[in-house]
């Protein structure tokens, strides 16, 4: 790892770090900002340069027909890998970019096929196709978003995020005191935000977060999403 890297700031505005969309081999789609900003706080952390451009589209319907769409654009796109989040149900939302494929017709995909727990991709039946890559946050298995990926990458010394969880689920359990309170589906939003502001220097991002070495990146689960994502580099 870079010595230096702790130093580097990461901005959900920076689109510097990755480059342009237009006439991309290796496209990522995300849903918001806060997952551009992860994946490539990670990548500067292990001192990878990305080769693939990334789409930030704003929610799960935009994500979709992203999706959709750019699986019929074969001019130059060869990779597409897509991150969504399971929210309340990962097979729901499986299912759905699933039958994004089976539209489409060029995937071995069925209404049965499983999604791995190590990423999907699938290769296309036409050579000339778009390879095609799934990851459902946190870990393609469990209800959750791009917050209990990161929550579940906490360092086992870590004395700050079990007091976050509690006062959460704390004040999630008495919601009639506190009516401006935080949705409860944004619980795990809510606990990594907390978290956040309980550090030394309080309230910064979650990229600057894991850019300063706050999370366990030897972590199964990291090494796992890593060498997913690292498949998307164009030739690899």
């Amino acid at each position: 790892m870079n010595s230096n890297i702790s130093a580097v700031t990461v901005s959900k505005s920076d689109n510097r770090f990755f480059p342009d969309i237009t006439d991309a081999s290796s496209l990522l789609i995300v849903e918001g900002p806060d997952d551009k900003e992860v994946i490539g706080a990670i990548l500067r952390v292990h001192d990878m340069e990305p080769r693939f451009a990334v789409s930030v589209e704003e929610g799960v319907k935009n994500l979709k027909y992203a999706f959709s769409s750019r699986l019929k654009s074969t001019n130059t796109l060869k990779k597409l890998w897509v991150i969504a989040d399971a929210d309340n149900d990962c097979n729901a939302k499986w299912q759905m970019l699933r039958d994004c494929m089976i539209a489409n017709g060029s995937y071995a995909v069925t209404p049965k096929t499983p999604l791995p727990k190590d990423g999907a991709i699938f290769d296309p039946s036409d050579e000339n196709g778009i390879t095609v890559g799934v990851w459902i946050m946190p870990d393609n298995d469990r209800p959750g978003m791009l917050e209990d990926f990161i929550a579940s990458l906490t360092k086992e010394n870590d004395t700050l995020i079990g007091h976050a969880v509690s006062k959460v689920h704390e004040l999630d359990g008495d919601r009639a005191s506190h009516p401006a309170l935080f949705k409860h589906a944004h619980i795990p939003k809510a606990t990594i935000h907390t978290w956040l502001a309980w550090q030394d220097v309080p309230g910064r991002s979650i990229g600057t977060a894991i850019l300063k070495h706050k999370i366990d990146f030897s972590a199964p689960l990291c090494r796992i999403f890593l060498e997913w994502l690292g498949k998307l580099q164009p030739g690899d």
